[in-house]
């Protein structure tokens, strides 16, 4: 079993990157709020990149935003079991790797971020709109999401080279090994 100071270190990374996300996306909308007029499109980057202030009762891409209640409830038990799988992970045996953690933390921080607007509002407050492809109107937390899945889906496939080059080196030794006694075997 794990003791609990590993247990603590481990989730400090993961923490500190969540509160993080939480911060950058609270201040991003609110900043969005104040800033911008619901449903006017603003150049940020042109060509790439318009803030466009909208809101969002459903799930990604507007999905069920006729059932706003029944999306958060979903949106938290899907939070609820995210939580408890990073529980899970950072009390293993086999720590997550500092990518791996960081991931969790953008994931945990993303979706922590959607329901504080869920709770507070009713609604997701989305502002990030892409200018050069139809694309649903998005915001910090669903890019966070993003982020936090790509890193471990990057620590996965690290982790799959390694167990293989592991094998691979084990079986060449195995190899030589056998090799060698076939070697001496005969005089």
């Amino acid at each position: 079993m794990t003791q609990p100071k590993q247990v603590a270190a481990r989730g400090i990374l993961i923490l500190s990157v969540a509160l993080a996300c939480i911060a950058a996306d609270q201040w991003s909308k609110q900043w969005a709020k104040a800033t911008l007029i619901a449903g006017n499109s603003k150049s940020f980057i042109p060509g790439f990149l318009n803030l466009t202030l909208t809101s969002n009762p459903g799930a990604a891409f507007s999905l069920g935003s006729e059932h706003g209640q029944i999306m958060g409830i979903v949106a938290t038990i899907l939070t609820l079991a995210i939580l408890a799988w990073i529980i899970k992970s950072i009390c293993s045996s086999t720590p997550p790797r500092a990518v791996e953690q960081i991931g969790m933390g953008c994931l945990m921080g993303g979706a922590i971020g959607n329901l504080i607007d869920r709770y507070s509002q009713g609604q997701v407050t989305d502002f990030l709109d892409f200018a050069f492809v139809s694309f649903p109107v998005f915001n910090v937390a669903d890019s966070l999401i993003d982020v936090g899945i790509g890193l471990l889906l990057i620590s996965i496939l690290c982790t799959a080279k390694e167990s293989q080059d592991t094998a691979a080196t084990e079986n060449s030794v195995d190899d030589t090994i056998s090799a060698g006694k076939t070697t001496t075997s005969n005089p």
